[in-house]
């Protein structure tokens, strides 16, 4: 059968609780508006998918991401070039608008320990770009260079599983509830060049989205809890700082436990994997900061959070 048609594409679930891979598709050739409609199918179903051997140039990219839904230019970029940077200044931000260098070079191409960016540390889990009021529906991560057994696995978390098997006085509790994000500080927690950090629970900046939310397509619920910082940060705007991060506590401890989680932990250069921030966290090891990893990212255009309450104005709304 001919790549890059429907009747050639093979799916293979992963047998954990989330993931898929699929083969029989080179997106860097011309795919059709029905081949992209059955690809989104299977990524509502499995959430996060891994297709190897795409070598895509960045602004291939970019394209893909318009044709899964709309590129989203991250908030991250927004930020830091309306102070008047460029993308040369920045060893993140790629020349092809939208797309994020995952990286652990520097500006000379050297790996390591520490960069602007995350650099090689470990990442803890999150939701992409959380911290905007519309999120992005999901994520491509396109893979140029990586280390050899020198970490920097990804993984993914299921969180429709994590609400669906969480004692029913948790889910009593959390109703109705929601969490302002904290836009003030990246993915390795560090606050960014154009933020200072909060004093207080008042001064953190950021939208304020429900803790539960519908997935748009399967309708189905999912926790969606963004990032987790030291305090002042992310916070549930109905309670005290006390009872905030108690109730925290527990729906990370619950949201993050290993039987809800799939990780790439043998990425290959050409390796794409996409995957669904209206239903999935995802996190990653730490890197060996004596080898390069570059991968590039783009992130797909949503929808509004749709709680799964009657939605009313939370009170504590986020002020820009």
């Amino acid at each position: 059968m001919t790549e890059n048609q429907i009747d050639a594409i093979t799916v293979i679930p992963t047998g954990k609780a989330l993931g898929a891979e699929v083969q029989g598709v080179d997106l860097a050739k011309d795919v059709s508006e029905d081949l992209i409609a059955r690809i989104k199918e299977i990524w509502a179903e499995h959430m996060v998918l891994l297709l190897r051997g795409q070598f895509l140039e960045k602004e291939r990219l970019a394209e893909l991401a318009n044709l899964f839904g709309g590129l989203m230019v991250p908030g991250s970029h927004s930020f830091y070039l309306k102070d008047g940077h460029t993308p040369g200044d920045s060893a993140r931000i790629a020349d092809v608008p939208g797309v994020t260098y995952i990286s652990n070079l520097d500006k000379e191409g050297k790996p390591q320990l520490k960069t602007e960016g995350s650099g090689s540390a470990e990442l803890l889990w999150h939701s992409d770009n959380s911290y905007m009021e519309t999120p992005p529906m999901g994520s491509l991560l396109n893979a140029v260079r990586v280390p050899m057994n020198g970490g920097g696995h990804t993984r993914f978390c299921n969180q429709y599983l994590a609400y669906e098997t969480l004692p029913d006085d948790l889910k009593q509790e959390i109703e109705g509830k929601h969490i302002k994000h904290d836009r003030s500080r990246n993915t390795s927690g560090k606050v960014r060049v154009t933020f200072e950090k909060a004093a207080t629970r008042e001064d953190v900046i950021g939208p304020v989205h429900p803790i539960v939310r519908v997935h748009p397509i399967t309708k189905k619920r999912a926790l969606y809890l963004g990032r987790r910082y030291d305090g002042p940060s992310s916070h549930i705007i109905e309670l005290s700082e006390a009872e905030s991060e108690a109730l925290l506590d527990k729906l990370w401890a619950h949201a993050t436990q290993e039987k809800f989680v799939w990780e790439q932990d043998d990425w290959q250069p050409g390796d794409l994997i996409m995957w669904d921030n209206q239903a999935v966290m995802h996190a990653r090891t730490a890197v060996d900061h004596t080898q390069a990893r570059l991968l590039h990212r783009v992130l797909v255009q949503g929808g509004p959070v749709v709680a799964p309450w009657a939605e009313e104005a939370a009170e504590g709304a986020a002020a820009e």
